[in-house]
Protein backbone atom coordinates (compact mmCIF):
# COMPACT_ATOMS: atom_id res chain seq x y z
CA UNK A 1 0.00 0.00 0.00
CA UNK A 2 1.24 3.45 -0.87
CA UNK A 3 1.29 5.76 2.13
CA UNK A 4 0.97 9.54 1.89
CA UNK A 5 4.69 9.78 2.75
CA UNK A 6 5.66 7.53 -0.17
CA UNK A 7 3.37 9.44 -2.54
CA UNK A 8 4.96 12.73 -1.48
CA UNK A 9 8.41 11.20 -1.89
CA UNK A 10 7.60 9.86 -5.36
CA UNK A 11 6.39 13.27 -6.54
CA UNK A 12 9.27 15.31 -5.08
CA UNK A 13 12.25 12.98 -4.47
CA UNK A 14 14.82 15.79 -4.57
CA UNK A 15 13.38 17.21 -1.35
CA UNK A 16 14.28 14.02 0.54
CA UNK A 17 17.43 12.83 -1.27
CA UNK A 18 20.69 12.45 0.62
CA UNK A 19 22.97 15.38 -0.22
CA UNK A 20 26.43 14.98 1.29
CA UNK A 21 28.12 18.03 2.77
CA UNK A 22 31.19 18.97 0.75
CA UNK A 23 30.11 17.20 -2.44
CA UNK A 24 29.52 18.89 -5.79
CA UNK A 25 25.75 18.56 -5.27
CA UNK A 26 23.87 21.28 -3.41
CA UNK A 27 20.25 21.76 -2.46
CA UNK A 28 18.30 24.92 -1.75
CA UNK A 29 14.86 24.39 -0.22
CA UNK A 30 12.99 27.26 1.41
CA UNK A 31 9.55 25.66 1.30
CA UNK A 32 8.67 27.67 -1.80
CA UNK A 33 11.04 25.85 -4.15
CA UNK A 34 13.52 22.96 -4.04
CA UNK A 35 16.53 23.44 -6.33
CA UNK A 36 19.12 20.67 -6.41
CA UNK A 37 22.22 21.15 -8.56
CA UNK A 38 25.34 19.32 -9.65
CA UNK A 39 28.28 20.59 -11.67
CA UNK A 40 26.43 20.46 -15.00
CA UNK A 41 22.80 19.73 -14.18
CA UNK A 42 19.98 20.96 -12.00
CA UNK A 43 16.34 20.28 -11.18
CA UNK A 44 13.70 22.60 -9.79
CA UNK A 45 10.79 20.97 -7.97
CA UNK A 46 8.11 21.41 -5.29
CA UNK A 47 7.13 24.98 -6.28
CA UNK A 48 4.57 26.50 -3.91
CA UNK A 49 3.77 30.19 -4.17
CA UNK A 50 0.80 32.49 -4.64
CA UNK A 51 -0.27 33.28 -8.22
CA UNK A 52 1.19 36.78 -8.02
CA UNK A 53 4.56 35.40 -6.88
CA UNK A 54 5.33 33.20 -9.88
CA UNK A 55 7.49 35.71 -11.74
CA UNK A 56 9.45 36.47 -8.59
CA UNK A 57 10.00 32.73 -8.07
CA UNK A 58 11.34 32.36 -11.60
CA UNK A 59 13.74 35.24 -10.95
CA UNK A 60 14.83 33.64 -7.69
CA UNK A 61 15.63 30.35 -9.43
CA UNK A 62 17.62 32.14 -12.13
CA UNK A 63 19.65 33.88 -9.43
CA UNK A 64 20.30 30.60 -7.61
CA UNK A 65 21.39 28.69 -10.73
CA UNK A 66 25.07 27.74 -10.84
CA UNK A 67 24.81 26.87 -14.54
CA UNK A 68 22.13 26.92 -17.23
CA UNK A 69 21.37 23.20 -17.62
CA UNK A 70 18.37 22.83 -15.34
CA UNK A 71 14.73 21.78 -15.73
CA UNK A 72 11.55 22.47 -13.76
CA UNK A 73 9.64 19.37 -12.56
CA UNK A 74 5.99 20.17 -11.78
CA UNK A 75 3.65 17.71 -10.08
CA UNK A 76 0.03 17.96 -8.92
CA UNK A 77 0.96 19.48 -5.54
CA UNK A 78 2.60 22.48 -7.23
CA UNK A 79 1.03 25.84 -6.45
CA UNK A 80 -0.56 27.70 -8.03
CA UNK A 81 -2.44 24.79 -9.60
CA UNK A 82 -2.12 26.35 -13.07
CA UNK A 83 1.65 26.83 -12.74
CA UNK A 84 2.42 24.98 -15.98
CA UNK A 85 0.24 27.37 -17.97
CA UNK A 86 1.68 30.40 -16.17
CA UNK A 87 5.24 29.30 -16.92
CA UNK A 88 4.37 28.61 -20.55
CA UNK A 89 2.99 32.15 -20.75
CA UNK A 90 6.43 33.33 -19.62
CA UNK A 91 8.03 31.46 -22.52
CA UNK A 92 8.85 28.16 -20.85
CA UNK A 93 8.79 25.18 -23.19
CA UNK A 94 9.65 21.51 -23.67
CA UNK A 95 13.12 20.49 -22.42
CA UNK A 96 15.94 19.92 -24.88
CA UNK A 97 15.66 16.15 -24.35
CA UNK A 98 12.01 16.38 -25.55
CA UNK A 99 10.69 14.50 -22.53
CA UNK A 100 7.95 16.81 -21.34
CA UNK A 101 5.94 14.32 -19.29
CA UNK A 102 6.99 11.60 -16.84
CA UNK A 103 5.10 9.22 -14.59
CA UNK A 104 5.99 9.15 -10.89
CA UNK A 105 5.90 5.54 -9.70
CA UNK A 106 6.46 3.68 -6.44
CA UNK A 107 7.13 0.08 -5.44
CA UNK A 108 6.56 -1.13 -1.87
CA UNK A 109 6.47 -4.90 -2.41
CA UNK A 110 9.47 -7.13 -3.09
CA UNK A 111 10.02 -7.72 -6.83
CA UNK A 112 10.90 -11.10 -8.33
CA UNK A 113 14.45 -12.47 -8.05
CA UNK A 114 17.02 -12.00 -10.81
CA UNK A 115 17.44 -14.57 -13.59
CA UNK A 116 20.43 -16.78 -12.64
CA UNK A 117 22.39 -15.83 -15.75
CA UNK A 118 22.52 -12.15 -14.71
CA UNK A 119 25.06 -10.95 -12.16
CA UNK A 120 24.55 -7.54 -10.55
CA UNK A 121 27.29 -5.90 -8.52
CA UNK A 122 27.52 -2.65 -6.67
CA UNK A 123 30.00 -0.28 -8.31
CA UNK A 124 32.98 -0.04 -5.95
CA UNK A 125 36.00 -0.01 -8.31
CA UNK A 126 37.10 2.40 -10.99
CA UNK A 127 36.95 -0.32 -13.65
CA UNK A 128 33.30 -1.06 -12.82
CA UNK A 129 32.53 2.67 -12.70
CA UNK A 130 34.06 3.22 -16.14
CA UNK A 131 32.32 0.15 -17.58
CA UNK A 132 28.97 1.42 -16.28
CA UNK A 133 29.47 4.76 -17.98
CA UNK A 134 30.38 3.08 -21.28
CA UNK A 135 27.16 1.07 -21.15
CA UNK A 136 25.20 4.24 -20.43
CA UNK A 137 26.79 6.08 -23.36
CA UNK A 138 26.11 3.17 -25.73
CA UNK A 139 22.50 2.90 -24.54
CA UNK A 140 21.81 6.55 -25.27
CA UNK A 141 24.04 6.78 -28.37
CA UNK A 142 26.09 9.56 -26.78
CA UNK A 143 28.20 11.46 -29.36
CA UNK A 144 31.94 10.77 -29.34
CA UNK A 145 32.88 14.33 -28.39
CA UNK A 146 30.66 14.23 -25.30
CA UNK A 147 32.11 10.84 -24.36
CA UNK A 148 35.64 12.22 -24.56
CA UNK A 149 34.76 15.12 -22.24
CA UNK A 150 33.04 12.77 -19.80
CA UNK A 151 35.92 10.26 -19.82
CA UNK A 152 38.28 13.02 -18.73
CA UNK A 153 36.07 13.59 -15.68
CA UNK A 154 35.74 9.92 -14.74
CA UNK A 155 38.55 9.79 -12.12
CA UNK A 156 37.17 12.80 -10.29
CA UNK A 157 33.57 11.59 -10.54
CA UNK A 158 34.55 8.16 -9.21
CA UNK A 159 36.54 9.64 -6.33
CA UNK A 160 33.60 11.80 -5.28
CA UNK A 161 31.10 8.94 -5.48
CA UNK A 162 33.32 6.75 -3.30
CA UNK A 163 34.03 9.54 -0.82
CA UNK A 164 30.42 10.54 -0.27
CA UNK A 165 28.60 7.31 -1.15
CA UNK A 166 26.02 9.02 -3.36
CA UNK A 167 24.83 8.10 -5.89
CA UNK A 168 25.14 4.34 -5.46
CA UNK A 169 25.92 2.65 -8.77
CA UNK A 170 25.05 -0.84 -9.98
CA UNK A 171 26.44 -2.81 -12.92
CA UNK A 172 24.77 -5.88 -14.44
CA UNK A 173 26.77 -8.46 -16.38
CA UNK A 174 25.48 -10.96 -18.90
CA UNK A 175 27.65 -13.56 -20.62
CA UNK A 176 30.66 -12.05 -18.89
CA UNK A 177 30.08 -8.61 -20.39
CA UNK A 178 28.96 -5.32 -18.86
CA UNK A 179 25.37 -5.14 -20.10
CA UNK A 180 23.35 -2.67 -18.01
CA UNK A 181 23.72 -0.04 -15.32
CA UNK A 182 21.64 2.04 -12.95
CA UNK A 183 21.97 4.29 -9.90
CA UNK A 184 20.19 4.81 -6.60
CA UNK A 185 19.76 7.92 -4.46
CA UNK A 186 18.98 6.93 -0.84
CA UNK A 187 16.74 8.82 1.57
CA UNK A 188 14.99 8.24 4.88
CA UNK A 189 11.83 7.31 2.96
CA UNK A 190 13.26 4.89 0.43
CA UNK A 191 15.44 4.93 -2.67
CA UNK A 192 15.05 7.04 -5.80
CA UNK A 193 15.95 5.15 -8.99
CA UNK A 194 17.82 7.02 -11.73
CA UNK A 195 20.00 6.45 -14.79
CA UNK A 196 18.83 2.98 -15.80
CA UNK A 197 20.39 1.94 -19.11
CA UNK A 198 20.76 -1.34 -21.00
CA UNK A 199 23.27 -1.91 -23.80
CA UNK A 200 21.53 -2.30 -27.18
CA UNK A 201 22.85 -5.86 -27.65
CA UNK A 202 21.42 -6.99 -24.29
CA UNK A 203 17.89 -5.58 -24.38
CA UNK A 204 14.89 -7.80 -23.75
CA UNK A 205 16.76 -10.22 -21.49
CA UNK A 206 15.67 -9.12 -18.02
CA UNK A 207 18.53 -6.76 -17.17
CA UNK A 208 16.35 -3.76 -16.32
CA UNK A 209 14.31 -5.92 -13.94
CA UNK A 210 17.51 -7.27 -12.39
CA UNK A 211 18.70 -3.75 -11.60
CA UNK A 212 15.36 -2.95 -9.98
CA UNK A 213 15.75 -6.04 -7.79
CA UNK A 214 19.31 -5.07 -6.81
CA UNK A 215 18.19 -1.62 -5.75
CA UNK A 216 15.26 -3.07 -3.82
CA UNK A 217 17.74 -5.20 -1.87
CA UNK A 218 19.82 -2.07 -1.23
CA UNK A 219 16.75 -0.22 0.04
CA UNK A 220 15.74 -3.17 2.25
CA UNK A 221 19.26 -3.38 3.71
CA UNK A 222 18.92 0.26 4.74
CA UNK A 223 15.59 -0.39 6.44
CA UNK A 224 13.69 1.70 3.87
CA UNK A 225 11.98 -0.89 1.60
CA UNK A 226 10.44 1.42 -0.98
CA UNK A 227 11.50 2.45 -4.47
CA UNK A 228 10.35 5.54 -6.36
CA UNK A 229 11.20 6.80 -9.80
CA UNK A 230 10.11 9.07 -12.66
CA UNK A 231 9.54 7.04 -15.81
CA UNK A 232 9.43 7.98 -19.47
CA UNK A 233 6.08 6.83 -20.93
CA UNK A 234 7.84 5.65 -24.11
CA UNK A 235 10.62 3.59 -22.52
CA UNK A 236 10.87 2.56 -18.86
CA UNK A 237 7.24 3.08 -17.83
CA UNK A 238 5.76 -0.13 -19.29
CA UNK A 239 8.67 -2.20 -17.94
CA UNK A 240 8.30 -0.81 -14.43
CA UNK A 241 4.55 -1.37 -14.45
CA UNK A 242 5.14 -5.04 -15.26
CA UNK A 243 7.62 -5.26 -12.38
CA UNK A 244 4.90 -4.08 -10.00
CA UNK A 245 5.34 -0.32 -9.67
CA UNK A 246 2.19 1.68 -8.96
CA UNK A 247 1.23 5.01 -10.47
CA UNK A 248 1.48 8.01 -8.14
CA UNK A 249 1.11 11.06 -10.38
CA UNK A 250 2.19 12.73 -13.60
CA UNK A 251 5.12 15.15 -13.70
CA UNK A 252 5.43 17.93 -16.26
CA UNK A 253 8.92 19.11 -17.22
CA UNK A 254 9.62 22.61 -18.53
CA UNK A 255 12.72 24.55 -19.46
CA UNK A 256 13.27 28.26 -18.92
CA UNK A 257 14.43 29.86 -22.21
CA UNK A 258 16.10 32.70 -20.30
CA UNK A 259 17.94 30.52 -17.78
Amino acid sequence: MLTDEIREYAETPDRFATVADGSSVTRYDDGRICFIQGENWGSVSAPSVAPDEVEALVAQVRALARQDNYVWWIGPSARPSDLVERLQALGFGEPADRVGTLHALALTEEPVANPPEIDVLRVETFDAFAAAREVQWDAFDTPSERRAIARARLPGDFAESMRFGVPVGFLARLEGRAAATAMAIPSDRGVFLIAGAVAPWARGRGLYRALVRARWEFAAERGTPALVTHADPATSYPILKRVGFEDVCTIRRLEDPHR
